[in-house]
């Protein structure tokens, strides 16, 4: 039997539907359906009596403006058959029989109409019945007497709705023989306890001896019809389609209290007339056997006493049920005054629930009491006119409680105080306790009627509308207020606030209700009232308590689900699954706000959401007292699903032996629910996704492919676009991207999977592939058993079949024992924390969330989940993003075939250059058409970072080391000993190709490599390529240097004027020069006299000498003897070819002195002011930290530094051994350091004076002349200016007297 928990239960009218077989179940419930569309009747609506017409005691159209509200159910219980003579809207007063005449096309509608008439007696207190037969066919004829013909066409809802306001006329004439019958009654009780049916039953059963009725169910009062039913008996208004009513009295339980099961007692006869019960009879069953007799003038004094009260609340409550509100209202307010005057607590408190309902009733007819005056009724004669209840009433005194929203709410809120308060207040004045299910459903009904005014924001008429239908929420907003795993947040809270209904004062009413003595009640009422305690204080956010109420009645329903079993294991049929799991998942055909009971109960709370809050102990407790109810049932289905979700979110609390017997146990589960079909027989994969990540590898370095741009293809962007000024910041995000993967189509690709097991025992994969989409795949499978408590890397190969993009979901796995399932992976946030982590923050950095998350603020409780679950809501639910990879053509493979290394080693002596020759095959289908060599060494692979604060100069010398001295280079670009050349090629499939490389002896250098980028660019494509792919080959080389020649001890040495050398002498010192050939001869010795000669030569008719000596010590550390030859290029401007060779032998372990004749240099001042060179294009400028250089030491710093590049450009040195006959460059830049004194040698003069005396002068040699004592000479001077400015000179007069011979210079030149 359901509760009555909404506060207008008192006015709904219970009416059964019941089918009349044959009949399919969606038929049944889809007329089920259209009869609840007609639950409300208008009383102007309703067919009058047409004997009495408005003179009836509950005539219709006395307050037309009411209404009859009917309550269809198809379920029907007794179990609170004792309160049915306490609250009248307990009782079934009709029952419709719905009838498909589909199924008895072949059959006589007559023999269903009779089975239906025979299955009347299962409902005693029903009243009024009627049997609808829907969808008859044209040939079936309609001469059943009381069987109602609904025909599938026309306006059918017209239709019904006259039938239902006939069947509502009939229930009401009804109501008068029942109102009639009360008013005879001169004793009333109040309703016995449970207790005392219980312990009557069992006594009548130990007195039958009949053992076999042993079921636990409360007694109800025996109901016996009042009138039978005769054909011939026409004076009740019935129609030829009405079908007989069995009773036409109330029931007889109001006279006396059954003293018989409702199973041990015999429905009587059709035609059976019991006679009203005498005074006596009554007095004598007043009593219970178990409780204790009182003498004359006590309990059964104060039953006298309050029998008109009690008289008045029920006909306000048979008033209540017609819809006559404004009689109900002053029959209640009668049975109040009568009721506090006799201390009728019990009554009182019915009466004032009574009257809340019929005054909500009138408002929401928007009716003042006040001036709603009853019609003029006949009066019977026998009744006073003072106790007549049927009295025409002139006017009914207006209620308080019809007023403005604010007034409704306090005074329906403090009518419930007062009455809760009369209903504690029973025993005092009563030997028969306070019934504990009255009690209950009080304080629920307070409870939902504040939860509906929160819920909803306050009072309103849809506030008024939904309180009279029984909801809490409209349908369209009930999942926002009762949705799956709803929790309440601070948002919702503000807005609830704004009702005025606090949320500890809903919560009070409902603790109210666990105050009453449940245990008195039946296990069902005490399941079905903590369930509804549990709903509200879930609608509210109170979760906890709401849990621990659902958790109390699971415990309570463990006794119904063994009784059930015990019952039912000798009949070998399973028990009945509407238990203990019905309660977890939820009283779907209750109030939508038990809804949430699945979703918010231990199934949602744990099954559905991975453990972040909560208790675990106490929600491993719940799931492993599930799967024992589940095992009980037995239910296989729920057995299995309990026993996963404890695995897969609890396995961290349970032990290893635990979730071993647990995992072993799940096979068993399925074995046994196949046999009886409640387990399918592929069952997938319960725990947790084992796949962690996947991840392609790359390729073997020679199968790899490189994506390249063509220049052009893409616009250029400015160095600076990102806003940042410098080349290198340290301030900035460190990148360390992973190189991508590129696939190649028809090739086999590897994929690293990570496989995580966090359960206590291994798991055995008995076949793993890849899942993915796109473009076609072939997955090679592969086998593995991930270790417990262990991550396993598995490798994973396939081949994809065509060009595109493939994208990887993730495995397809089949775990030994399980069905095959599929794994996938989000890739998105793989790759959010890989940025996270390769950005050095964590992942929760403000600039990664979007601008749509919320404020991270701390909250607590259960208010948190709201956050972790976020995604799951369907609005915000974001697609799963999937590994990516790009699939292109076929590419062509090369392969070194063979070198001219042995054993891919050099060696080298320092500055030799040596050639290695590499053959290239294509083993390929596909030609080649590009390729590119590029070049890596030691030095150059990791260069040692440059101090900024060393001079420019040594910063140059680092640089041209690093970068300026190549080891390798390409064959065929000798001149520009380019890196990274590339060229046009034709190599088909199966074709070789050779290359040369050479190979350069440097300092320090320990091995390279050497890189072939090669690829196939002209493919026979429409469209213009933007981009083309290549592969690489590598050829590791070791190479080994060793020093054996080290120039040392640079001088510049100034070489004086001398007198000059004829002419042929200074060819035939240039031709000996010349002779020498280093590839003739084995001993060479430096030819200093002839160059020394060639220093004399005089370049013009001034015999100006512009030469000096440099000298050099070279000393030879290995063990062969080394030719050098050192050429000096003289050329200048006037001169183009002026070169000097000097060759000279080194034994081992000796040293020589190197003197070579160069001229002199003059740079201008252009040339000198030049910054030193970088060899580094983005190289980032520095302020240096040291004190600033004053400019004349800058501007000297940088003419040395000119000047000493010059010099290395007009001396150039090369070695050759003669044993060996390996050659190579002499290098001579570490060891020349200019000084300012070798500077201002080697450099020319800025002003330069020449001197000639004419006359009788003998020149001697430069600058020294012969003549005459006493005889007069001329003297020229003459001054070259090579600064490209004007210059101003003064001269002083001086006087030289030297020999005798005095000269007197008194002029000034200017030049």
């Amino acid at each position: 039997m359901d509760l009555a928990i909404n506060i207008t239960s008192s006015c709904r009218v219970r009416v059964l539907l019941v089918p009349v077989p044959p009949i399919k179940t969606s038929t049944f419930w889809k007329h089920v359906e259209l009869v609840k569309k007609f639950s409300v009747v208008r009383l102007g609506d309703v067919t009058p009596d047409l004997q009495k017409g408005a003179g009836a005691m509950f005539s219709s159209q006395v307050f037309q403006e009411g209404q009859m509200h009917f309550q269809f159910t198809t379920t029907y219980t007794r179990d609170h058959a004792h309160l049915e003579d306490f609250q009248p809207h307990r009782r079934i007063f009709g029952v419709i029989g719905i009838m498909d005449c589909q199924e008895w096309k072949d059959k006589d509608l007559s023999e269903g109409y009779k089975h239906f008439v025979d299955t009347l007696h299962k409902y005693p207190t029903a009243i009024a019945t009627r049997c609808f037969a829907f969808d008859p066919t044209e040939t079936q004829p309609d001469d059943t007497k009381g069987l109602i013909m609904i025909p599938n066409v026309g306006n059918m809802s017209f239709y019904m709705s006259t039938m239902i306001c006939d069947f509502a006329s009939e229930i009401l004439s009804q109501f008068s023989i029942l109102a009639n019958r009360i008013e005879n009654l001169s004793s009333l009780e109040s309703p016995l306890p449970r207790s005392y049916y219980i312990s009557q039953q069992f006594e009548s059963s130990n007195n039958n001896n009949n053992n076999n009725n042993n079921s636990i169910v409360p007694q109800p009062s025996a109901s016996t019809p009042g009138t039978p039913y005769n054909a011939n008996n026409n004076h009740i208004n019935n129609r030829q389609s009405q079908p007989p009513k069995p009773t036409q009295s109330f029931s007889s339980s109001l006279l006396k209290r059954a003293s018989t099961p409702v199973g041990n007692s015999k429905p009587p006869p059709l035609n059976h007339h019991p006679s009203p019960p005498t005074p006596q009879q009554q007095q004598s069953n007043l009593f219970s056997p178990k409780l204790p007799r009182t003498p004359i003038g006590g309990e059964s004094g104060k039953t006298k006493r309050r029998t008109p009260g009690r008289v008045k609340k029920l006909l306000a409550d048979l008033y209540l049920l017609a819809g006559r509100l404004p009689d109900a209202v002053n029959h209640y307010t009668q049975a109040l005054e009568i009721a506090k005057a006799t201390s009728d607590y019990l009554w009182l408190g019915s009466a004032m629930e009574g009257l809340t309902c019929a005054t909500l009733l009138l408002e929401y007819l928007h009716a003042d009491v006040g001036h709603i005056v009853s019609r003029t009724q006949s009066v019977p004669g026998d009744i006073p006119e003072e106790s007549n209840p049927s009295s025409p009433t002139s006017e009914v005194p207006p209620s308080p409680l019809i007023g403005g929203p604010q007034s409704t709410i306090s005074e329906v809120m403090q009518r419930y105080e007062t009455l809760i308060q009369h209903y504690a207040k029973v025993s005092t004045t009563s030997s028969i306790p306070m019934p504990s299910l009255i009690y209950g459903e009080t304080s629920i009904k307070m409870a939902r009627f504040l939860l509906t005014i929160y819920a909803n924001d306050g009072w309103s008429d849809k506030v008024l509308n939904l309180l009279i239908q029984g909801k809490i929420t409209d349908d369209a907003s009930a999942d926002a207020l009762i949705g799956p795993q709803r929790f309440m947040t601070i948002e919702d809270t503000v807005k609830h606030k704004e009702s005025g209904i606090p949320r500890h004062e809903i919560s009070g009413w409902v603790t109210k209700a666990w105050t009453a003595r449940l245990d008195d009640l039946s296990l069902v009422d005490q399941i079905n009232i903590m369930t509804q305690m549990s709903s509200v204080l879930n609608a509210i956010g109170y979760h906890r308590k709401s849990a621990w109420l659902m958790y109390e009645s699971v415990n309570r329903m463990l006794p119904l689900l063994i009784q059930s079993r015990a019952t039912l294991a000798s009949s070998q049929r399973n028990v009945h699954d509407g238990g203990a799991l019905g309660a977890l998942h939820g009283q779907e055909d209750r109030l939508n706000i038990q809804k949430d009971v699945e979703d918010g109960g231990v199934r949602g709370a744990v099954a559905k959401e991975q453990l972040r809050f909560g208790w675990p102990m106490l929600q491993i407790d719940i799931l492993r007292q599930c799967i024992a109810i589940a095992e009980a049932l037995p239910d296989y289905g729920a057995v299995l699903y309990y026993t996963t979700v404890l695995l897969k979110n609890l396995y961290q609390y349970i032990s290893k032996d635990e979730q071993i017997r647990l995992a072993t146990s799940i096979q068993r589960i399925v074995a046994m629910g196949k046999r009886v079909g409640q387990v399918e027989s592929n069952v997938n994969y319960w725990g947790v996704n084992i796949v962690s990540n996947i991840e392609a590898l790359l390729p073997i370095p020679r199968k790899a492919v490189y994506h390249h741009h063509i220049e052009g293809s893409i616009p250029a962007t400015p160095a600076a676009a990102n806003g940042d000024p410098f080349i290198y910041n340290p301030f900035t995000q460190k990148r360390n991207e992973k190189p991508q993967v590129i696939l190649v189509k028809d090739e086999t690709c590897e994929f690293k999977v990570t496989l995580a097991n966090p359960f206590g025992f291994d798991l055995e994969l008995q076949n793993v592939t890849l899942s993915t989409t796109g473009i076609p795949f072939n997955a090679v499978p592969s086998t593995a058993t991930i270790p417990a408590n262990g991550t396993l890397s598995l490798r994973l190969t396939g081949t994809p079949e065509e060009t595109g993009t493939l994208s990887v979901r993730g495995c397809i796995i089949k775990i030994v024992g399980f069905a095959e399932q599929e794994f996938l992976v989000d890739y998105s946030q793989k790759s959010k924390e890989a940025k996270d982590t390769r950005n050095g923050r964590p992942s929760s950095s403000k600039e990664d969330q979007p601008k749509n998350e919320l404020i991270k603020l701390k909250h607590s409780g259960l208010n948190a989940l709201r956050t972790s679950r976020k995604r799951e809501t369907s609005d915000e639910l974001k697609p799963i993003q999937f590994y990516e990879l790009n699939v292109i053509d076929d590419q062509p493979l090369l392969k070194i075939k063979s070198t001219s290394l042995l054993h891919d080693a050099v060696m080298l002596y320092e500055g030799e250059m040596t050639h290695i020759s590499i053959e290239l095959e294509n083993i390929g289908n596909i030609p080649v058409d590009f390729t590119s060599l590029s070049f890596v060494d030691s030095t150059t692979a990791n260069p040692l970072p440059v101090n900024p604060e060393l001079p420019m100069e040594e910063q140059y010398e680092i640089e041209l080391y690093t970068k300026g001295m190549h080891v390798f280079s390409w064959e065929g670009t000798k001149d520009q000993m380019a890196q990274f050349v590339g060229k046009n090629i034709t190599l088909p499939p199966g074709g070789q190709w050779e290359i040369n490389v050479n190979v350069y002896g440097k300092r320090g250098c320990t091995g390279g490599t050497i890189q072939i980028d090669y690829g196939y660019m002209n493919r026979n494509e429409q469209k213009e390529q933007t981009s083309f792919y290549t592969r690489q080959l590598y050829l590791p080389v070791l190479v080994t240097v060793y020093g054996n020649l080290e120039p040392v001890n640079w001088d510049i040495l100034y070489l004086r004027h001398s007198t000059p050398v004829p002419k042929n002498e200074i060819d035939n010192a240039l031709q000996r020069i010349e002779a020498i050939d280093i590839n003739k001869g084995n001993a060479f010795d430096q030819p200093i006299e002839d160059l020394l000669l060639i220093t004399r030569q005089f370049d013009d008719d001034n015999n100006r000498n512009d030469y000096c000596l440099v000298t050099l010590d070279v000393r030879n550390t290995w063990t062969v003897p080394f030719d050098v030859e050192f050429i000096i290029d003289n050329s200048d401007s006037e001169n183009t070819n002026n070169k000097l060779t000097s060759i000279v032998t080194i034994q081992p372990g000796s040293t020589k002195r190197i003197t070579l004749p160069v001229k002199r240099l003059f740079l201008n001042a252009e040339e000198c002011l030049q910054p030193v060179p970088s060899l580094e294009p983005n190289k980032q400028f520095v302020v240096s930290q040291g004190p600033k250089i004053p400019p004349e030491q800058e501007r000297a710093r940088l003419q040395m530094f000119w000047y000493r590049e010059s010099l290395l450009k007009r001396i150039q040195a090369t070695w050759r051994c003669c044993s060996t006959g390996r050659h190579g460059i002499l290098n001579m830049r570490p060891s020349l350091r200019l000084t300012p004194m070798q500077l201002s040698i080697l450099k020319k003069e800025d002003i330069e004076f020449i001197v000639e005396m004419k006359g009788n002068v003998k020149k001697a040699t430069h600058r020294r002349f012969e003549c005459e004592c006493n005889d007069f000479v001329t003297m020229e001077v003459s001054i070259r200016n090579r600064h490209g400015n004007v210059m101003s000179l003064k001269f002083p007069f001086f006087s030289i007297v030297r020999f005798n011979f005095l000269i007197r210079l008194k002029r000034i030149y200017y030049i």
